[in-house]
């Protein structure tokens, strides 16, 4: 390696970790807010036609799969938007850092949800309350490029997620409100601590 090579290594890492210490400002509340939206939706279709939208476990786990899927590119979608817009040069760094934070998560997601459903759907009970449990522990891990304020939502999925467990096993089932509720209030919770973050910012 000559020395501009070795150079551009050294600059490259340092923009790397800037961007993992650096508040992320990706996140537009207004996308939040309508995916908890979604998240409601989905529950009252679940709720007011089961027959359609549950009709047994491995089904309310899909419509619920899918409703994560679809709020998770919305966000992207928007993020990776307004990335560009508020980083500047250090989007593409930024970027890369949150996909760093996030994929270990979606991965182990994708992995479980792939797993239960293929060999062991009668489990599929554990899922929405493992969801829940993944999305806290996400959150935990992201504190460093957040507002201070989104430990507290990291802790809402966390604990949303340990009593969902807990109630799914206990009554040995689910129900819509078991994932509407935890996703719908945490999503408004995230937008309600971008928007403080953002007057803050502006004021300041």
């Amino acid at each position: 390696m000559n020395d501009v090579d070795h150079a551009l290594s050294e600059i490259a890492d340092i923009r790397a970790r800037l961007a993992a210490s650096t508040r992320f400002l990706g996140i537009a509340p207004g996308v939040n807010a309508l995916a908890a939206l979604l998240s409601v939706v989905a529950a009252v279709m679940q709720s007011t036609c089961p027959e359609i939208f549950a009709p047994d476990l491995p089904h309310y786990v899909l419509v619920w799969a899918a409703v994560m899927i679809a709020s998770m590119v919305i966000v992207s979608i928007e993020a990776v938007s307004r990335t560009r817009r508020m980083h500047g040069q250090m989007a593409d760094a930024m970027l890369a850092s949150a996909l760093r934070q996030i994929l270990p998560f979606y991965t182990a997601g994708f992995v479980v949800t792939l797993v239960i459903l293929k060999f062991g759907s009668g489990s599929a009970w554990l899922l929405p309350g493992l969801w829940q449990i993944l999305i806290g522990l996400l959150g935990f891990s992201a504190l460093q490029s957040l507002p201070r304020a989104m430990i507290w939502v990291a802790g809402w999925y966390f604990l949303c997620g340990s009593v969902v467990l807990g109630l799914a096993g206990w009554n040995g089932g689910v129900s819509p409100w078991m994932m509407g509720l935890p996703l719908a209030f945490g999503q408004i919770a995230v937008a309600a601590v971008h928007i403080r973050n953002q007057e803050r910012g502006d004021n300041g």
